[in-house]
């Protein structure tokens, strides 16, 4: 396993002021989490992205409609707010782009999207953009250019594409503003391939992988294959959740919550083709694991489970599949699952 790392933990639900930040030290020995910090975080730690320079951390409180900017203690990890910015809805995601210099979220009930400047200090600024980019917005995606940004949403059923301006951080919807998903598959969650040429939609309400091709220079997406079943043969119901393309480019995973047959689906890769092959599951260790996470190495993957209020811990073996290491207890109610 590799070496040490820091684990987020972000955790709560949407009752009141529950939520919790967890900062671990992961052992790499025992793959166990060694508690090294516990945060108030309002009503839910929901989502949280770090800067590309490792100096902040920010954290989406969907309950409060908030955002925040946590600095960073590069040693141990350890976190102390630096400032707090009301949004525009109750944000469900945060991204930045790949300067660090702007940050995106978007509003499942509101089905907005909102963009921030980031100060020099790391600090969340004032909002510069607000769009409407469809019903039950769910995740915003920088191509790896930072040139556009995607919003999967599960309402309307498409993906919402935008031109984005750096100098301005503006966004510009397409010429194609918007590419439609089958009926009723409930776009959630996407993430691109180390090499940049596809995209991979997870669907939540029918459990579905989808695969698109990217045009770098026109800053769309076109399916490939769509309807690649995620969940395991013979176990029905459920909701898919989240979705992580292995560093290596090689493997992707899924996470499908179907209770106590919860499982991390695990695919290959065709890098030139960007087909997606099944080639597994594996159980989460517990129920509803809404997010899932990936050190940069491509070595460990932690999966937080939000009804059983535990993480499980994975070896990546160099086949892709997944190792179980060991479970433990985490702030009730994970949602978001950082490694790093």
């Amino acid at each position: 396993m590799s070496t040490a790392r820091t684990v987020v933990v972000g955790a709560g639900d949407w009752s009141g002021e529950t939520g919790k930040i967890q900062v671990f030290g992961l052992d790499p020995e025992r793959a166990r989490l060694e508690l090294r910090q516990e945060l108030p975080a309002g009503g839910v730690a929901a989502f949280m992205v770090r800067s590309p320079d490792a100096r902040t951390l920010y954290v989406a409180d969907e309950t409060q409609g908030s955002l925040a900017a946590y600095a960073i203690a590069p040693s141990t990890g350890l976190l102390s707010l630096k400032n707090q910015m009301s949004t525009a809805g109750h944000p469900v995601y945060v991204a930045l782009d790949p300067r660090g210099n702007s940050l995106t979220t978007c509003f499942f009930a509101e089905a907005r999207t909102q963009v921030f400047a980031i100060e020099a200090d790391g600090s969340i600024g004032e909002s510069a953009c607000l769009v409407d980019s469809g019903r039950e917005s769910h995740c915003t995606v920088f191509d790896p250019s930072g040139r556009f940004l995607y919003v999967p949403t599960r309402g309307d059923n498409w993906i919402a594409q935008y031109r984005f301006d750096a100098s301005s951080r503006q966004l510009t919807a397409l010429s194609s503003p918007h590419v439609v998903e089958l009926e009723g598959a409930g776009p959630r969650h996407l993430a691109f391939h180390p090499n940049g040429r596809y995209a991979y939609l997870i669907n939540e309400l029918t459990l579905t992988l989808s695969v698109y091709a990217f045009d770098p220079e026109q800053g769309t997406l076109s399916a490939v294959e769509r309807q690649i079943d995620t969940a395991p043969a013979g176990v029905s119901g459920g909701a898919a959740a989240d979705i992580h393309v292995h560093p290596g480019g090689r493997f992707l995973y899924v996470s499908n919550r179907q209770g106590d047959q919860s499982t991390l689906a695990v695919f290959a890769l065709d890098p030139d083709s960007g087909r997606a092959r099944l080639v597994g599951h594996e159980s989460t260790r517990g129920r509803t694991p809404r997010n899932f996470g990936l050190d940069a190495s491509g070595r460990i993957l932690i999966v937080g489970n939000q009804a059983s209020n535990n993480v499980a811990v994975f070896q990546i073996k160099d086949d892709g599949a997944l190792d179980y290491k060991a479970s433990q207890p985490v702030a009730p109610g994970p949602f978001f699952i950082g490694i790093y």
